[in-house]
């Protein structure tokens, strides 16, 4: 994940046990931490923040160290061990995780790290179950016939795996950017729901046949509700669960309809009227390119510039420079500036 995640959130550090255990307690909930050498030294080190609907915090452990939190039946969690290992236990089942590999556990079992080895470093995230479920129901176009449940280890080597662990990269560096747009609550929402989207597509649990079965396509009139949303709104940051809602249907219907009527997906879509409208104001010259890009809803200033050329076949500052305008210089035709999210699930 680059630079040590959280390195502006630091809450405690070569401080003695208890300060960690209150800490630690302080940023998820109460839980019995427990030293396992038989004397309370040195408690580690703990780095955390906090948006509306999930808790990120960086472990490294002082020492040998338990963990039991109990039944959360208000959250969901995901470890991400980045150091040493980490046995931990959820219901009948346990497991060993090293670095590079993670866990998640549901509100529905008890859950428990076993022991946490001197020196281990781990991400624990922890969601809202609402925002988890609500996400699911609107990724499936239906109410929850069951308690969702995830399996317990979690493979971040595989495709869905990775692409999931690169979106918390993402959220990690936002976090840790002084001034960003993780500030504003749109942003934030944005980066949870993508965050959770990812989740729930990537780790298997009960409902992932559901997901994942083929539908048939969504009607034309289907897919016409979600475009005339799109055309009317597309500086929104809208995601698959949001259109498929506003359509009545499933996202994996609503994706199946877009490839047969459209040629796209909903995000490829949404992305290319984005970069239309960026692209016509540009041509009066009486923007520039920093200030339309961000009108219109791209953050990641770098990867639009790409998507622009892609798509026109000139950088943006080339068809501003041809209209007679100028950008005012912020980031030139932006290849090589900018810091933010993408706002595309797919």
């Amino acid at each position: 994940m680059g630079r040590s995640p959280l390195a502006s959130h630091v809450l405690c550090r070569d401080s003695g046990f208890e300060d960690f255990r209150e800490r630690l307690n302080d940023l998820f909930y109460p839980a019995d931490v427990i030293p396992l050498s038989g004397t309370e030294g040195t408690g580690g080190e703990l780095r955390g923040t906090s948006t509306e609907h999930i808790t990120i915090g960086l472990m490294t452990f002082g020492q040998r160290t338990r963990v039991d939190p109990g039944r959360t039946p208000s959250h969901y969690h995901v470890n991400v061990v980045l150091q040493g290992s980490i046995e931990a236990a959820t219901g009948r089942q346990e497991m060993t995780a090293t670095a590079g590999e993670a866990m998640v556990f549901t509100p529905t079992q008890q859950h428990r790290l076993l022991s946490c080895e001197d020196g281990a470093k781990h991400l624990g995230i922890k969601i809202d179950r609402s925002l988890v479920e609500a996400e699911l129901q609107a990724l499936l176009g239906r109410p929850l016939q069951a308690p969702l449940e995830f399996a317990f280890d979690f493979d971040l080597t595989s495709a869905p795996g990775r692409s999931w662990r690169n979106t918390l990269g993402l959220l990690l560096a936002e976090s840790d950017s002084a001034g960003g747009l993780i500030g504003r609550r749109a942003v934030q929402q944005h980066f949870e729901r993508l965050l959770v989207s990812g989740l729930l597509l990537a780790q298997t649990h009960n409902y992932t046949e559901a997901l994942l079965r083929p539908q048939s396509p969504a009607y034309p009139r289907t897919v016409r509700k979600a475009v005339d949303l799109i055309d009317a709104r597309p500086e929104t940051p809208f995601t698959v669960g949001d259109l498929a809602q506003a359509a009545g249907v499933s996202a994996r219907r609503l994706q199946e309809g877009f490839r047969e009527y459209l040629g796209v997906t909903p995000m490829t879509y949404l992305r290319n009227v984005r970069l239309d409208r960026v692209h016509a104001e540009l041509l009066t010259g009486a923007t520039g390119v920093t200030e339309s890009a961000g009108r219109w809803g791209f953050t990641h200033l770098s990867r639009f510039s790409a998507a622009y050329r892609r798509r026109f076949g000139a950088a943006p500052s080339e068809t501003l420079a041809g209209s007679g305008g100028q950008d005012r210089g912020e980031f030139g035709d932006l290849r090589h500036g900018g810091k933010g999210m993408s706002t595309e699930l797919m």
